[in-house]
């Protein structure tokens, strides 16, 4: 079992001077590439697995660094001096480009904070585009706080689309094109729906097997390997340096990716967490404050993720034939983690319902009233055109929309003390990882019975959230 992280077990980084790899062209990795890589020693080159980086804080007063950073190491100033320089032209170009995959948002943010962190080891500038499909950026719902990660407009088609999930061409890019200039200095690789164990056994400096040296990277992927990076002979002791936990990164990365943006921020989702779930802030009223954190400490709120089905956005007549028992197991398991997680101090108990159904929401609040179930009850909306069955996604900003909603869904459910989650889906399981609390989640399969209590020790190990559905 994972012990859980302490900020005494900081250390400073121990940057390599090795030079990157050979470099070349794409590379698709498919199961067929993960097994033959998984057994093939001879691309692992001898040595320390990072590039030259520059130097990392060792002795960081953490009072005066962001908040954000908190319990991540200290890591992030010397990559956002990194990233600075690599776009100001102040050092080589190199660019680790992920180019978002059409899923939902959980699978975009665990593949996206994947090759992060690809990018983070390897010293890489990284960025994010969509490229030309017709989804929303994930601008349309978060703001950049600390390193400019969108892509400027205007990458040649050919650069992207062989990335594109439904592609029907060859997915390595052709050795010259009109578009573009130099066709050489461009590398690519595919991991969509794949479960690219070389995450934890690969130099990454050594891929694109035919690229690894190449100035740009474009990658796509929805699924999360973090969590394993910290299997990696090449990168673990990278990782640990810097004060970063595999209990933690996805989360520590996350928020130094990652804020609400205003929209976000304005959604129902968030609006409902700030008014029940987050302690309130009075700094002119000493008094007042006190008074806020107290009876934060002394609310008990529990997170509930329901995950339905696309029928919910598609089937509306069987949408609205859902039945409440169907779902009983989750109430009854947050009675369950009530009961023995409540203390004399509890004066208030929150359910935070989070669901794709609107129905189902409507439902619960019916039956347990507003004083404890707080949900949204907006129609809900899938973030990809094809589950709701429309087409015209990026004129008509309701994909964008639907983003910000479920973005400010997520996050809510993030900041709850204990989570139950639904088993097939990943959503819920996102928020439980940016949560970075410890033992507190607990999941289920909608329409089964409970056949597991949801007492105070079966919780939810992280190495078996990790590698369920699409990874972390």
């Amino acid at each position: 079992m994972l012990k859980q992280s302490s900020e005494g077990e900081l250390a400073p980084a121990l940057p390599s001077d090795r030079n990157p790899s050979p470099a070349s062209s794409s590379y698709v990795i498919s199961e067929e590439n993960d097994a033959e890589w998984d057994q093939d020693e001879t691309i692992r080159p001898p040595g320390a697995a990072s590039l030259p980086q520059p130097p990392l804080l060792t002795h960081v007063d953490d009072r005066e660094r962001p908040e954000a950073f908190l319990r991540c190491g200290d890591w992030q100033e010397g990559y956002m001096e990194l990233h600075r320089q690599i776009l100001a032209g102040e050092r080589p170009p190199r660019y680790l480009v992920a180019v978002l995959s059409q899923s939902g948002l959980a699978d975009q943010l665990v593949g996206v904070m994947s090759l992060f962190f690809w990018a983070y080891l390897t010293g890489r500038a990284f960025q994010i585009t969509v490229g030309e499909q017709p989804i929303p950026p994930l601008e349309a719902a978060f703001d950049a706080p600390f390193i400019n990660w969108t892509r400027p407009a205007g990458d040649p088609p050919v650069l992207t689309e062989h990335l594109y999930r439904p592609y029907n061409g060859n997915r390595h890019y052709p050795p010259s094109h009109p578009s573009v200039q130099n066709m050489s200095e461009y590398g690519s690789m595919y991991l969509i729906n794949n479960k690219n164990r070389f995450f934890s056994t690969l130099d990454l400096n050594t891929l694109p097997k035919s690229g690894a040296d190449k100035p740009v990277l474009f990658m796509a992927s929805n699924r999360g390997r973090v969590f394993r990076l910290f299997d990696n002979p090449y990168h673990r002791r990278q990782l640990y340096d810097v004060g970063l936990r595999p209990e933690t990164a996805f989360a520590c990365g996350f928020r130094f990716l990652f804020a609400p943006n205003e929209v976000t921020r304005d959604e129902t989702g968030w609006q409902l967490a700030e008014e029940h779930l987050i302690p309130l802030h009075y700094p002119d009223d000493e008094e007042t404050e006190k008074e806020a954190m107290l009876e934060a400490r002394n609310t008990l709120r529990i997170g509930i993720q329901i995950r339905v089905g696309d029928f919910v956005f598609n089937q509306p007549g069987k949408a609205e034939r859902l039945s409440l028992d169907d779902y009983m197991s989750y109430f009854q398991c947050a009675r369950e983690i009530e009961h023995h997680k409540r203390t004399p101090e509890t004066t208030k108990v929150v359910w935070y319902l989070v669901s794709d159904s609107l129905r189902l929401k409507e439902l619960a609040l019916e039956k347990f009233g507003q004083e404890l179930v707080v949900t949204s009850t907006e129609p809900s909306r899938h973030v990809l055109c094809a589950k709701d069955g429309l087409t015209d996604c990026n004129e008509s900003g309701e994909m964008a929309e639907s983003l910000a909603a479920a973005a400010a869904d997520m996050m809510g459910l993030a900041e709850t003390d204990y989570i139950i989650l639904t088993r097939q889906s990943g959503f819920g399981k996102v928020a439980a990882w940016l949560n970075m609390r410890w033992h507190n989640v607990w999941w289920l399969s909608p329409g089964e019975p409970q056949m597991h209590p949801c007492g105070a020790r079966s919780y939810v190990q992280l190495e078996d959230m990790a590698d369920k559905w699409s990874g972390l």
